[in-house]
């Protein structure tokens, strides 16, 4: 019996702008001016450290994906080097990340436009984006 294989859609350009959506570049309006006052100032290194981290986790999947060449993101990296249960929970983790960030980005938004606008209500600003991308 063969191993069931997924069938890679995605092409670079897709997974760039994939990536660049999860990123949220809204995040650094949200909270740059905030967290720059909370940490006298620090707030750009720390955006340096994390650039440092991304930068060996991508070195890291593309390693990982040159040693194990199939489809199916950390899960499949995981369940091949720890075993199915391990994988299993990392691929739960994976899915509710994928849940409730966008979430978490609706409300950043609704605040954010909130203070902007503040006769409008934050709910307003959240109901319209969910309904934007749906």
């Amino acid at each position: 019996m063969s191993a069931i294989k997924m069938k890679r859609v995605l092409t670079t350009p897709a997974l760039i702008a994939f990536g660049l959506a999860y990123m949220v570049p809204l995040g650094i309006f949200t909270t740059y001016g905030e967290v720059t006052v909370a940490s006298n100032g620090h707030l750009p290194i720390a955006y340096v450290i994390t650039l440092a981290m991304i930068f060996f986790t991508a070195l890291s999947y593309c390693r990982m994906a040159n040693k194990l060449p199939i489809a199916g993101s950390a899960y499949s990296y995981v369940q091949h080097t720890f075993g199915g249960r391990i994988g299993f929970l990392v691929g739960w983790a994976q899915i509710l990340d994928y849940l409730f960030l966008p979430i978490l980005n609706y409300l950043a938004l609704g605040i954010y436009l909130n203070e902007a606008f503040p006769s409008i209500p934050a709910y307003v600003f959240v109901l319209g984006s969910l309904c934007s991308v749906s």
